[in-house]
């Protein structure tokens, strides 16, 4: 058995994919903890995981209000000041308690100084695609400069605050996202992955997706589905209080030769849906893995979870990414041939109805040719391994320091670089 702590990040997007590997380790005998914002304890505890929390520098509301802002100088400020604060509450108990292996999030800085001040070994996962695969436009470019002024004060106390824990332990490498462990594991497919310097160094490790059903929670009364085309409709866990958009499908689609259902969010009163038309299904939040098995197109925002998700069940989608990472991402889907984006929202402005059904029109009439591109991309996601080969690379690092007897799934085949 191997003690492995694992450095997530308070946010659904990177949670979700780690969880069902974690599952997945425990399953396999091994003492796994994970850190996290205490309102993420009953997702993590249902995998048979211990919990522990964070000191509270670093919640949910800070990733959402950064990420939907589409403020990256933002976002990185907000990691930056997390980690100082976080190296003083963790190197004393990981200091103490000694795990075999630390596992952390690509973004979780302080998970990559953990490993390097402690002398453990480490494993990063990456829940996004390398930050180097981008280009900043000039108008990006602009706005980050325009941030940094703003946020120098922010920017100092915060490299003042890391510098204490070490220099010599600051991050070093490249590129920006994600932060690098002794292995990195890629939770996408090198084939779907857009190019990037980077892409093929050896300790990038491209597992594809990490899908587990029994990692979620939610529910939905699938009798209220009668057999028509399935329009799936969700902006995720950041975006759901986007109103107008949903209003916006709302005309485009009240004539849609199909049923469409609409994730709204948690928190969301229904009744504000009570007069639309008779083919709309509302619910605040569904089981998605078993919602896409039944769907004809999914209009998403982009998220790569999402995104993966879809195409794991090679189900074509149309886009509208709500900031600049998921139009990465979206634009990744449509250079597959799996979809089309709609860069209205991403850009700052409101989609229009009739360009979102011209769009989902479009798939659907070419829909076995958009279906039979996402089915190839998604044939690549599983040919990596997945939840398995994750957590079996995992076991073989934390073996070399527990030196311990694992289970017999950790010391089959070397690790395959796909």
């Amino acid at each position: 058995m191997a003690r492995i702590a694992v450095l997530s990040v308070p946010a659904y997007g990177h949670l979700n994919p780690v969880l069902p590997i974690v599952r997945k380790l425990v399953q396999r005998g091994h003492d796994v903890t994970v850190f996290n914002e205490a309102s993420f304890a009953p997702l993590i505890t249902a995998t048979g995981a211990r919990f522990a929390a964070y000191p509270p520098v670093i919640h949910l509301e800070d990733f959402s209000r950064t990420l939907k802002d589409g403020d990256m100088i933002a976002w990185i400020e907000m990691i930056l000041g997390a980690t100082g604060p976080l190296l003083g509450a963790l190197t004393p108990r990981l200091r103490t308690e000694r795990p075999d292996l630390i596992v952390f999030d690509g973004i979780a800085v302080w998970g990559e100084m953990l490993a390097s001040k402690l002398k453990l070994p480490s494993v990063a996962i990456s829940t996004t695609f390398m930050s180097d695969a981008f280009a900043r436009t000039a108008g990006e470019v602009a706005h980050d400069t325009l941030s940094i002024a703003r946020l120098i004060p922010n920017f100092l106390w915060d490299v003042t605050r890391i510098f204490i824990h070490g220099v010599l332990h600051l991050p070093h490498t490249l590129p920006l996202v994600p932060r690098r462990g002794d292995v990195t594991l890629m939770l996408t497919s090198r084939q779907f992955h857009p190019p990037s310097r980077r892409r093929d160094e050896p300790d990038f490790i491209f597992v594809g997706c990490s899908i587990d059903p029994g990692t979620r929670r939610e529910t939905f009364d699938f009798d209220r589905f009668d057999g028509r085309p399935l329009l799936y409709v969700s902006l995720g866990t950041l975006h759901h209080g986007n109103a107008a958009f949903f209003d916006t499908c709302i005309a485009a689609f009240g004539d849609f030769l199909g049923q469409v259902l609409v994730s709204v969010g948690r928190g969301t009163d229904l009744d504000r849906y009570a007069d639309a038309p008779a083919n709309f299904l509302f619910a605040e939040a569904v089981p998605q893995l078993a919602v896409l098995e039944r769907t004809s197109v999914f209009l998403t925002h982009g998220g790569l979870n999402s995104v993966h998700e879809a195409l794991w069940h090679g189900v074509p989608m149309v886009a509208v990414p709500q900031q600049i990472e998921q139009l990465h991402n979206a634009e990744a889907m449509e250079a597959a041939g799996a979809g089309l984006v709609i860069d209205a929202e991403a850009k700052g402005h409101p989609v229009t109805a009739e360009a979102l059904r011209a769009a989902v029109d479009r798939v659907m009439m070419e829909r076995a040719v958009y279906a039979a591109a996402a089915a190839r991309i998604g044939a690549s996601l599983r040919e990596g391994g997945g939840i398995d080969e994750a957590a079996s690379i995992i076991e073989r690092q934390a073996l070399g320091r527990s030196g311990s007897v694992q289970p017999t799934a950790a010391i089959e085949a070397p690790v395959e670089r796909v």
